[in-house]
């Protein structure tokens, strides 16, 4: 009792863990879809407000930059600037001084400029604004200047850059350099700004107060403009930006988590990177958490209460079946009266029952199998199993066994059984094979090997077995087996192999001799073209009588076409039926009476044969009687000479009367066929051209006559109309009647 009831507490928990599980998994996996879509979309949030600011320090920095480039318009636009360009050896010491008050005028106004210099390219002078004007080989800063402008081509371009301030290694300034004038498409010199970067630092960041994070600036060349963040290597971030594109990666500085939104100007080659604080998302995803956990308590509450309704209500039918097996299932006095243990015995009877069947369910799992397409079963192997069939390998080929032999129907049942247990013994002592009887006389095996096609070894040990069986069979009920074998392949593939040996046993007569007959698929179809040159020799021959020739053709043909592993058996039973056929059809063309040879020449003896030998002597066969009856319709031809003579007569006598060859055979007593045959044996044409002669002949005499007209002449000579008589004379003479008259008459 305890123990009963220790297996069902152990069910019942085992439901309710069950039904639990299927509600709790579904909500967390529900739950942790909510928590991450918050997640993504409060990092979305904040990766577009970085990109925003972005976009603004962008077009920030575009604005001061286009400030550089119209102070640099300016300036080389002034008058005293461009003549000092273009004729700068006729200037005066005082207009150099002049110009040079310019300039700092423009550098006072902007806080931004350090110092502001001018290299006069014609006669090599640079004008700075604090110290005056240099020879550019004295120039403190020629090695830069050098740098630049010898790098100009016809038409200069702009250069911007960081660099280390002229004498003072370590210090950075920021370099714009513009070729002036700039209207004119070659240099007269080129104008240089120098700003101390972190004052163009403080401007730009001024510019961009509504930032959250660091912003990082990098010149056309790489290098940082603004102050490194510690833990942030620009050698590696510089290089993933590309032009006109914004990048953005979340990044971890100093124990926080960034979003970093990067990009680079298309136009002015500069690199901005913008660092976001990604702890504003923060609370809403421990919000969605909240959320999440109070939501999985609910479920959880109600969800024991679910599951246990669940695991009462399955197990329940449970309880009643054990109580219903009861009934039904012996005991020994003093066996619990447990549900299990009545459940466990009712299957192992059921078990038992099963074995005892297990030969007619193999039988019909074979059966199935191969008469229904199987799709792809990944059960196959344990609906076999079930059924007793154990294959290890997945390479399997179907062969079929036929007895042809002729039974009575009341003792075939009983042989066909005898033979198939006689068959699955031999087999299943060589291979893993399963069978089942399609019919009487008939039954298909299942073979199970360990390669995927047929090798010599393995083709000659099917063979062997097949040839035990066979003679076997011979010697205890005299039977006649034949043995078909398809090809290998997967299990799925039977059905179709099945039918392919099904296709090959209807074309049998055309297969070789031979213990078994491996099925070939270029067997059901190919090219074929139909030999129409051994025809017409084989009816030549047979109609000549040499037998020994027509014996060779047909060897020649058999060799050529059922020999040949390509023909397609379709077409070999075609052109057998039209060989055959066309041989009776000319006989009949030639005049002979064919009725006493359709009970000889059958050919749906075909279906008989079992082989090509069988065939093929079926053929001679069928020949040999063709040719026999011709030789004797010629035996019989040589005295009727009295016959010809009566029709000739006939002729003669009625060739004025719409006479046929009906009723000239009818007259002499013989039939149609018979008579035009040895008509044209002896006269060398057929009775009705020898009519249609004799006709044509008297026509001619009565064409003289210019009083008859040509529908009366038609009248005399048996022509129902003036018409067919015309088309006859003009086939035969080559001129119409009327011309042949008119020749006649010219001539006499």
């Amino acid at each position: 009792m305890i123990r009963h009831i220790s297996e069902t507490k152990s069910a019942f928990r085992k439901y309710l863990i069950l039904f639990f599980t299927m509600i709790l998994i579904p909500t967390l996996l529900l739950l942790a879809w909510q928590i991450y879509s918050k997640y993504r979309d409060a990092v979305q949030k904040t990766v577009s407000v970085s990109e925003a600011a972005l976009e603004s320090a962008s077009r920030n920095l575009d604005l001061l930059l286009d400030q550089f480039g119209q102070i640099s318009l300016q300036i080389s636009l002034t008058p005293d600037v461009l003549e000092m360009l273009n004729r700068p050896f006729d200037l005066q010491a005082y207009q150099y001084a002049d110009i040079k008050g310019q300039l700092r005028s423009w550098m006072n106004s902007n806080a931004l400029f350090e110092s502001i210099y001018l290299d006069i390219l014609q006669n090599g002078k640079v004008l700075t604004v604090n110290e005056g004007l240099y020879d550019l080989k004295d120039f403190y800063d020629k090695d830069f200047l050098n740098r630049v402008t010898g790098a100009a081509s016809e038409f200069p371009r702009p250069w911007v850059g960081l660099r280390e301030r002229p004498g003072e290694p370590g210090k950075e300034i920021l370099s714009f350099v513009k070729p002036v004038p700039a209207t004119q498409k070659t240099a007269l010199g080129y104008l240089v700004f120098n700003i101390h970067k972190d004052v163009f630092m403080s401007t730009l960041l001024n510019l961009n107060s509504q930032m959250s994070g660091p912003l990082i600036v990098a010149d056309p060349w790489g290098r940082p403009v603004s102050s490194t963040v510690e833990g942030l290597d620009l050698d590696k971030m510089l290089p993933k930006l590309g032009p006109g594109a914004i990048y953005t990666e979340t990044v971890s500085l100093a124990g926080k988590k960034y979003i970093l939104s990067g990009a680079k100007s298309t136009t002015n080659g500069w690199a901005l990177m913008q660092l976001t604080p990604a702890g504003p998302y923060t609370p809403v995803v421990t919000d969605a958490i909240r959320q999440a956990v109070l939501i999985m308590l609910g479920v959880l509450a109600v969800g024991v209460g679910l599951s246990y309704l669940f695991a009462s209500i399955l197990y329940d039918p449970w309880r009643r079946l054990a109580t219903k097996l009861q009934e039904f299932v012996m005991r020994a006095p003093g066996d619990s009266q447990d549900a299990y243990a009545v459940v466990n015995r009712a299957i192992h009877n059921l078990i038992t029952t099963i074995r005892h069947n297990e030969p007619i369910v193999r039988n019909h799992v074979v059966h199935e199998w191969l008469h229904n397409h199987q799709p792809e079963d990944p059960d196959a192997a344990r609906r076999f199993s079930e059924a007793g069939i154990q294959f290890v390998s997945p390479y399997h080929a179907v062969l079929v066994v036929v007895d042809e032999s002729r039974r009575d129907r009341d003792s075939s049942a009983g042989h066909t059984l005898f033979l198939f247990s006689l068959a699955e013994d031999e087999l299943r002592a060589r291979f893993m094979a399963a069978g089942t009887i399609l019919d009487r006389g008939k039954f298909a095996f299942i073979l199970n090997f360990d390669r995927e096609v047929f090798d010599g070894e393995l083709m000659a040990e099917l063979e062997d077995g097949c040839r035990t069986i066979q003679r076997l069979a011979h010697s205890r009920l005299k039977a006649e087996l034949y043995f078909f074998v398809s090809g290998i392949g997967p299990l799925d593939q039977l059905a179709e192999a099945y039918e392919q040996v099904k296709r090959a046993m209807t074309y049998k007569a055309f297969l070789p001799q031979s213990a078994v007959c491996f099925v070939e698929e270029t067997k059901e179809s190919g090219h074929f073209q139909y030999p129409a040159a051994y025809q017409k020799k084989i009816l030549n021959t047979i109609l000549a009588g040499d037998q020994s020739r027509v014996e060779h053709y047909m060897s020649e043909l058999f060799d050529r076409y059922l020999s040949s592993s390509g023909s397609p058996y379709p077409k070999l039973l075609q052109m057998i039926v039209i060989l055959m056929s066309h041989v009776l059809g000319s006989l009949v063309q030639e005049g002979y009476d064919i009725e006493p040879l359709m009970d000889q020449v059958d050919l749906l003896q075909l279906q008989q044969c079992q082989n090509q030998s069988e065939l093929r002597s079926m053929l001679m066969r069928q020949i040999g009687q063709i040719m026999d009856y011709l030789e004797t319709v010629r035996k019989q031809a040589e005295g009727s000479s009295p016959w010809v003579r009566q029709a000739m007569d006939y002729i003669e006598a009625h060739y004025a009367n719409n006479i046929s060859i009906s009723d000239i055979a009818s007259h002499i007593g013989i039939s149609p066929s018979h008579l035009s045959r040895i008509f044209k044996a002896e006269v060398g044409k057929s009775p009705l051209e020898y009519l249609t002669e004799r006709r044509l002949a008297m026509s001619k005499t009565l064409l003289k006559d210019k009083s008859k007209s040509l529908q009366q002449i038609s009248q005399l000579i048996g022509y129902n109309d003036a018409h067919t008589f015309i088309r006859s004379f003009k086939k035969a003479e080559g001129t119409t009647p009327g011309e042949y008259r008119k020749k006649v008459m010219d001539l006499s």
